[in-house]
C-alpha cells in the first residue's frame, strides 16, 4: 500500500513538473512588444516645391524640408520564437505624418503678380508581417535584422491650397480643399536593431528602420471657392485616376468631373528613422 501511495505521489509530482516545464517553454516562445519612433529622413519621397522671385529677383526653387513618410510613429506587435536564430511576427503601426508645406510668390515691381500656399496632411495605419534573423545572440543582448511586407491600409492625403493673383486691374483668389483617396498598398520594411535583456521577461530594443512604399490614388475630390473681381463661385471637382492612358472631361454648371491617366500621379512614401521599445515574453 505504501509503495502504491509513493508511486502515485511520484507520478503526481512528475506530472506537475512536466506540465510546469512545458508551460515555461511555451511561455518563453511568445512575446508582445510596444514601441515609438520617428521617420527622420525621407529619401525619394514626394515633396512639395516652393519658388520665389519677389521684387524681380532671379527665381529660387526649393523642395519642402520633409517628404511623405516623416513623422511620429507608435506601434505594437506579437511574435513567436522559432529558434535561437529566427523569429516571426506581425506589427501594427500608426503614423502621424509631418505636414508638407510650400509657398510660391511671383511679385515683380509692376504687372502680373501671383501668390500660392499649399499644405498636405495625412496619417496612416499599417500591418507588417515579418521575420527576424538574429545575427548575434548572447544571453544579455542580441543583434538582429528584420524583414517585412508593409501593408498600408486605405488612407487619405488631405490637400489645402490658396492662390491669389493680380493683373491689369483684375483680381483673383481661390481656396481649394481636396482629398486624395488611396487604397490598400504593399511595400517593404527592413530594420537593423539591438535588443537588451532587462529582466527574465522584459527586453528593451532600439532599431534603425527603413520603409519603402508607393501610393497610387484612386481618385481626388476637390472643392474650390473662387473670387474673381468680387464675384464668388463654388465648384466641386471629382478626378478618377485610371491606368489605360485615356483622358475624358465632362462638366455641368458649377461642377466638373474628369477622368485622367494615372501616369505621374503616384506618391512615394519612404522613411528612414529610429524605433525604441520593449518586449514582454509570456
Amino acid at each position: 500500500m505504501n509503495n502504491k501511495r509513493n508511486f502515485l505521489l511520484f507520478l503526481l509530482l512528475g506530472t506537475t513538473f512536466l506540465l510546469r516545464a512545458q508551460t515555461d517553454i511555451s511561455e518563453s516562445k511568445f512575446y508582445v512588444k510596444v514601441y515609438g519612433g520617428y521617420g527622420l529622413i525621407t529619401p525619394g519621397s514626394y515633396k512639395l516645391v516652393s519658388s520665389s522671385n519677389a521684387g524681380g529677383a532671379s527665381g529660387n526653387t526649393t523642395l519642402s524640408k520633409t517628404g511623405l513618410g516623416a513623422g511620429i510613429r507608435a506601434g505594437g506587435g506579437i511574435g513567436v520564437i522559432i529558434s535561437d536564430f529566427l523569429n516571426i511576427g506581425a506589427d501594427v503601426e500608426y503614423l502621424s505624418g509631418a505636414s508638407l508645406k510650400s509657398n510660391t510668390a511671383y511679385l515683380p515691381p509692376t504687372g502680373y503678380s501671383f501668390i500660392s500656399r499649399t499644405q498636405i496632411t495625412y496619417s496612416s495605419l499599417s500591418i507588417t508581417p515579418h521575420v527576424v534573423f538574429k545575427a548575434l545572440s548572447k544571453p544579455d543582448y542580441l543583434i538582429y535584422n528584420r524583414f517585412g511586407i508593409l501593408l498600408n491600409l486605405p488612407m487619405n492625403l488631405k490637400k489645402t491650397e490658396f492662390d491669389s493673383s493680380f493683373s491689369a486691374g483684375n483680381t483673383y483668389s481661390a481656396n481649394k480643399t481636396g482629398t486624395y483617396k488611396v487604397g490598400l498598398t504593399a511595400g517593404l520594411s527592413v530594420a537593423l536593431g539591438v535588443q537588451v535583456r532587462l529582466t527574465d521577461k522584459l527586453r528593451g530594443f532600439a532599431e534603425l528602420f527603413g520603409n519603402y512604399l508607393v501610393l497610387s490614388p484612386t481618385n481626388y475630390d476637390e472643392n474650390r471657392v473662387e473670387v474673381y473681381n468680387g464675384k464668388t463661385t463654388n465648384s466641386d471637382y471629382h478626378t478618377i485616376f485610371i491606368k489605360d492612358g485615356q483622358t475624358s472631361n465632362t462638366s455641368s454648371g458649377n461642377s466638373s468631373t474628369s477622368t485622367i491617366s494615372v501616369y505621374g500621379n503616384t506618391f512615394n512614401m519612404n522613411a528612414v528613422g529610429v524605433n525604441i521599445g520593449i518586449t514582454y515574453r509570456f
